[in-house]
């Protein structure tokens, strides 16, 4: 499982543009994409890419978190197994 996210600015010519830089699992295996948000100068671009760090963040802690859940449930049942 690969967790992370980012920005990343390119620039074309004389103009700068945001991509938000995240991974995906595809085939079995995490894979890096890039989302083109917009100019740099741009606030809405600015905000959007936010809100993906966000929304990407939130849903990272969320797998963690079901995951820790089944290793403890896992544990629970082998320390009640062993007494």
């Amino acid at each position: 499982m690969e967790v992370g996210c980012g920005a990343r600015v390119r620039t074309f010519g004389s103009r700068r543009y945001l991509y938000f830089w995240h991974y995906e699992r595809e085939g079995g295996r995490s894979r890096r994409k890039e989302d083109y948000i917009g100019r740099v100068d741009d606030e809405g671009a600015r905000q959007e890419l936010l809100k993906r760090m966000a929304v990407y963040h939130g849903r990272a802690e969320q797998e963690i978190a079901r995951r820790r859940a089944r290793i403890e449930r896992m544990l629970d049942r082998l320390q009640l197994a062993s007494t």
